[in-house]
């Protein structure tokens, strides 16, 4: 059964009284690396008329293409060579090396990808069918494992996420056909380091999801994106067909009788006339959540009720001056709830609802010409069948592995600011303030799959100015966050730091009078050409911006 989970954020982590960044002059340190004539960051994928779409431009235009890993930086060249620039060791920033080369995909490789398993282990893709493990432990990578998935997938693909746990490899790759596909492989390792490939799990959905990540135990999946992802194949376990609740049947009981009902918001009233001055013989038997009615032994109502109902509050009375009519008062377990209907299932009479007698919700006055109430609910309330009812709605899922059915689930109501896979987090906008979202591995049901991990003060608000931006990010330590334009210019937002780190100074407000023990900066980077930014890397002490033939390194 899927659990429903919301958004909650953590109180102590939102600050109502956060005034704004200060736009400041302080220079940060700027070092450059200008790459060998030769070398050239590889451009994004071309695609072709079918894949030029929604699905073809969020899953393969303006990527990411700058790596890390144990402190060195990675990018894949124009000639499909993995370039590494050395960082680990005691060189000056304003003398980096250049890039060394240290694996040479295939030639005909058409757009690749990589994501580091370990500090040692990386998972190459080579854009077309095929993914390549390695060993880095040396300046030259090994080859350890080659596989081709040219019988499952479609080109152009790439890597959305990859993890290492207890001798298993689990793979991500993502490719549209059609509808977005995400292969999902298994990989052992033996003793004697082989490695193996013992599963396959495909998924599909419409639109190309926003974040995909490995719950780090490789029990689960989490996904983000419009609408719903299914399983469709599985190499080791069946996928069983959901079971589709069987839908209610109400049928009609032909009678010449009929019944008459109205609500307020804590009783149901359900009235039938006999239609005649001879006395009846009625029986009634009120359950929680059925009702049955006789008369004269003919059965005018055996249905089950759209609530429940609490059935020794509820009660009938046989009037005698009308026409020996039957009025039954069921009183509501969910006091304020609206019922659109009194039965959903079984066999009944023919019924009208009572003009004139439609309840007051929440006590405000409706319009007379309101023929509609609507009863506000939360996620809780929401069944199986309500989910994905609108496939333009965004939601966090995560799927067990092995069951193939959905454990947690979330809507996000607001705007995906950005997202990260070390570790995995989503930035989610709250108000003006940009949230910190880290995903969880499930151990025990009372564990939450996302918790609300850090804030970034009015991120949200500042992003939004910014039309020309590309990439946004931030460091393990939430300390800053970084915006990019497509080009030239970066902006970076320092979080609440001490005011001064003088002794014996202050700084006040100028109107007010108090003293500003912290405050948040903001600093605009030019950088020193105008070429497209491909790829930026955020630490807790500097910023890595990566173009087509440079790399540039801002001191935080």
């Amino acid at each position: 059964m899927t659990e429903w989970s919301e958004f909650r954020p953590q109180q102590k982590l939102l600050d109502s009284k956060f005034d704004g960044y200060r736009l400041t002059l302080e220079p940060l340190a700027q070092y450059t690396l200008k790459f060998d004539d030769n070398i050239h960051v590889q451009k994004d994928v071309e695609l072709i008329n079918d894949l030029y779409s929604y699905n073809g431009l969020k899953g393969f235009k303006s990527l990411n293409k700058l790596y890390m890993n144990n402190n060195d930086l990675y990018f894949i060249d124009q000639m499909h060579s993995i370039q590494q620039i050395n960082l680990s060791s005691d060189q000056s920033l304003s003398h980096l090396q250049q890039p060394i080369n240290v694996y040479q995909l295939p030639k005909n490789s058409l757009n690749g990808s990589m994501f580091f398993l370990t500090n040692s282990l990386v998972c190459l893709c080579d854009g077309r069918s095929k993914i390549f493990i390695l060993n880095t432990n040396n300046s030259k990578w090994k080859l350890l494992y080659e596989e081709d998935f040219e019988e499952s997938v479609t080109s152009p693909i790439r890597i959305l996420h990859a993890i290492s746990h207890e001798g298993y490899l689990h793979v991500i790759l993502g490719f549209i056909q059609t509808d977005c596909h995400l292969l999902w492989v298994t990989f052992s390792i033996g003793s004697s380091n082989e490695i193996k490939l013992t599963r396959k799990r495909i998924l599909n959905g419409k639109k190309w999801p926003d974040f995909v990540a490995i719950e780090a135990n490789g029990q689960g999946l989490y996904i983000t994106a419009e609408g719903l992802y299914k399983f469709k194949f599985d190499s080791l376990i069946e996928i069983k067909p959901e079971e589709i609740p069987k839908e209610p049947v109400l049928e009609k009981i032909e009678s010449p009788l009929h019944y008459v009902w109205s609500q307020s918001h804590s009783t149901i009233e359900i009235e039938i006339d006999s239609n005649t001055n001879d006395s009846q013989q009625w029986s009634v038997i009120i359950e929680s959540d059925h009702l049955k009615c006789s008369m004269n032994d003919t059965v005018l109502i055996d249905a089950k009720l759209s609530d429940n109902i609490d059935p020794k509050e509820s009660s009938y009375v046989i009037t005698k001056d009308k026409n020996n009519q039957l009025i039954i008062t069921l009183h509501k377990t969910n006091i304020g709830s609206f019922w659109n209907e009194v039965f959903k299932e079984g066999q009944t009479i023919s019924g009208d609802i009572k003009t004139g007698n439609i309840p007051e919700i929440n006590n405000t006055n409706n319009d007379d010409d309101d023929d509609e109430v609507k009863q506000p609910y939360n996620s809780q309330q929401l069944e199986e069948c309500d989910q994905y009812a609108n496939e333009t709605d965004t939601f966090l899922v995560r799927f067990d592995g092995d069951t193939h059915r959905i454990t947690h689930q979330a809507l996000i109501y607001n705007q995906i600011l950005f997202t990260k896979l070390d570790p995995p987090l989503l930035c989610i906008r709250h108000d003006v303030d940009g949230l910190i979202w880290q995903i969880n591995s499930i151990t025990s049901n009372e564990q939450a799959p996302w918790n609300h991990e850090a804030t970034l003060n009015a991120f949200g608000y500042v992003q939004a100015s910014k039309q020309n931006r590309k990439f946004l990010s931030t460091p393990s330590d939430y300390s800053y966050a970084l915006i990019s334009d497509i080009s030239t210019h970066l902006y970076l937002y320092k979080q609440q730091a001490p005011a001064s780190n003088l002794a014996g100074s202050s700084l006040r407000n100028r109107k007010t009078g108090k003293l500003v023990e912290s405050i948040a900066k903001q600093h605009m980077i030019s950088l020193e050409n105008h070429d497209e930014i491909l790829g930026i890397t955020a630490t807790n002490e500097r910023a890595y911006i990566l173009t087509d033939n440079q790399l540039f390194v801002i001191s935080i």
